[in-house]
């Protein structure tokens, strides 16, 4: 009987993240296809990695998106999620949020993943340019092709890595 809090408190982020997802017309799929996880895999190293956890959540959002905003903002405030999880973040811009610009400058910096959390969670405005490196726009349209081919129609949205045997 002991052992049952300790459950549910393991348990409780995953239910209240699956919660606030249905919520926020987010998608949580086990990928199945082997190909889905080799287009993925393709792209891991244009993710910002946020957590330590041993299961793989791939999540696709955009930095202006309100929905996108809150799954973020709840990683950053549960620090239980990010121990049982690693979150891949991408960003794959939703096209009437016009953030292709902003999403640039965040790759851009010197550290995306804090630029990340300070513009999706603290609010904060940063500045853009029309001038984009080249590398940069490979890899939001490496992004975007994946994302495209994989299917991803929301953001956020949400791919959890299965364990292959």
């Amino acid at each position: 009987m002991k052992c049952i809090p300790k459950i549910l408190s393991i348990l409780l982020p995953l239910v209240v993240a699956l919660f606030c997802m249905s919520g926020t017309q987010t998608d949580a799929a086990e990928l199945s296809s082997k190909n889905t996880m080799l287009l993925l895999e393709g792209i891991e190293q244009h993710a910002m990695i946020y957590g330590e956890g041993e299961r793989k959540v791939y999540v696709f959002v955009d930095p202006k998106c309100p929905h996108s905003q809150d799954f973020i903002s709840m990683i950053n405030e549960n620090s239980k999620m990010r121990t049982m999880y690693r979150y891949y973040i991408f960003f794959y811009e939703l096209k009437r949020f016009n953030s292709h610009d902003l999403i640039a400058a965040i790759y851009e910096s010197a550290a995306p993943l804090q630029r990340t959390l300070e513009v999706m969670v603290g609010g904060k405005e940063m500045r853009t340019s029309n001038q984009i490196e080249p590398k940069i726009e490979t890899k939001i349209g490496d992004i975007a092709r994946v994302a495209d081919e994989i299917g991803v129609s929301k953001r956020p949205y949400l791919i959890i890595a299965k364990k292959w045997d």
